[in-house]
């Protein structure tokens, strides 16, 4: 079954020699039109691991996988190529960050050893932080 396309989704897909960002809102079909851009790109030659796709959510990211996996295999030119969905640089705008910053630490001056702290951390060290230097006790 084809998918119809608007205009503006087709001008997505088709653009070419230049990155693009696709915002809209949920159910608009975003991951449609990016599995079809993808699809026609690894179709022109392009292999899975060249690209960069991010998205803000592990689960979304694993459905891009899912789906472009399934747009190969029902393509007979990529049938054959879906193991480089495997090695494909498909993750989160925050997985993608931490890998840039671990990579060039030396150039940030930072340790080797960052990583992400988890939420509730972070707000027990905030609340800390409030305590000792923003609401101090007062003298007695």
């Amino acid at each position: 079954m084809a998918i119809n396309f608007s205009n503006e989704q087709q001008l997505a897909i088709d653009s070419r020699g230049q990155n693009i960002i696709v915002s809209a809102g949920a159910g608009s079909g975003k991951t449609a039109v990016l599995t079809e851009r993808i699809r026609k790109l690894l179709r022109s030659g392009i292999k899975a691991n060249e690209l960069l796709v991010l998205t803000f959510t592990n689960a979304a990211a694993a459905e891009m996988k899912e789906r472009i996996v399934k747009a190969m295999s029902k393509d007979e030119l990529l049938n054959n190529r879906t193991s480089e969905v495997d090695s494909a640089y498909i993750t989160t705008f925050d997985s993608f960050s931490l890998s840039v910053v671990k990579k060039y630490h030396d150039r940030l001056n930072l340790t080797k050893n960052i990583g992400v702290i988890d939420g509730s951390i972070l707000n027990v060290q905030k609340r800390k932080i409030i305590n000792t230097y923003i609401i101090k006790p007062t003298a007695k």
